[in-house]
């Protein structure tokens, strides 16, 4: 490893997260690719995590709902576990699972809000009136404003597990290993269903400020880091499309090969929730390891923010 890669393991294993990772593994394997963007993602990761206000069991019900939504195996492996551990029924981590309604009456009523909140956000790309007024008076401003922010990074920490392939460790227990490698990839139908709002209300913008701050040092940095800037432009627009579909994310004219490559590898990972072999060498070759990573983690970005926005009932706009 480099200078840069040594400090940013020292720091994930020596952070907040240690509690729960103690080897820099995960998605910190594609991040040390980009360890001065890795860096600036770990302590957006823990901002978001440790600021929230949200319990430990409100908090790994949105990371599982966006495991599950990217049918991402290591991520469901590693925070279904975390989930038992702070105390969700394993009848709620099977129906998650199994991409079906949990027996909501029978779940705390904060727990089940940021169910509903998360599986709307994450299958219709929206906060519909209705869900944002009942979420804001059971789970208040700054715990709305987190479940919404985890859900989406967590669909950003899924597009790396899932590009990189990671695999779950050798000693994972038979029975979670089995469990993970048993999620189904969702159709299309299933992961875009309609709003029930298509255009919500404009709605008072939520913020936190550690995590604000963590995000806009991540944009900042990528977009500096990034070898393309037109490759990075069409990245966002398809994050963009994917949020406000309708919009234009997929007819360019008049780009270079490699912000061709870079906008249809944008556009498979966001439709399958998974990169082909070929999609994945052509960008590799066009942009290198390290390039790859920061187009990826722009993407992340993006979605955080568009995921932001749904909730202010607003479009996307980047």
């Amino acid at each position: 490893m480099t200078e840069e890669q040594r400090a940013l393991l020292y720091n994930v294993v020596n952070s907040a997260r240690a509690v729960t990772n103690t080897t820099g593994n995960g998605p910190f394997n594609a991040l040390l690719r980009s360890p001065a963007v890795g860096e600036l993602s770990q302590q957006l990761g823990n901002a978001i995590r440790f600021s929230s206000g949200l319990s430990g069991r409100e908090r790994e019900l949105a990371t599982l709902m966006a495991g599950r939504a990217w049918t991402s195996t290591y991520e469901w492996y590693a925070h279904a576990r975390y989930a038992l551990d702070e105390g969700i029924d394993a009848s709620v981590i099977t129906a998650i699972a199994e991409h079906r309604t949990p027996d909501l009456a029978a779940m705390p009523a904060e727990d089940a809000m940021v169910w509903r909140v998360a599986d709307e956000l994450l299958y219709t790309r929206r906060i519909a009136d209705s869900t944002y007024k009942e979420a804001l008076a059971v789970l208040g401003e700054r715990r709305l404003f987190s479940t919404v922010t985890i859900a989406a990074y967590y669909e950003y920490v899924s597009m790396l597990l899932n590009v990189d392939r990671y695999p779950l460790p050798a000693d994972a227990p038979a029975p979670a290993a089995a469990a993970a490698h048993a999620l189904a990839p969702l159709s299309g139908a299933e992961l875009r269903q309609e709003p029930r709002d298509w255009l919500p209300s404009a709605r008072p913008v939520i913020t936190n400020e550690d995590t604000g701050r963590a995000l806009e040092a991540l944009g900042s940095r990528v977009m500096v880091e990034l070898k393309s800037t037109v490759a990075g432009d069409l990245v966002v627009r398809a994050v963009q499309a994917e949020w406000y579909r309708g919009t234009d994310g997929n007819v360019v004219h008049g780009i270079d090969a490699d912000a061709e490559v870079a906008r249809a590898f944008a556009i498979e990972l966001l439709a399958t929730r998974f990169v082909s072999d070929a999609t994945f060498a052509a960008a590799l070759d066009a942009f290198g390891e390290r390039g790859l990573v920061n187009l990826m983690v722009l993407m992340g970005y993006s979605n955080i923010r568009c995921a932001q926005q749904a909730l202010a009932g607003s479009e996307c706009k980047l």
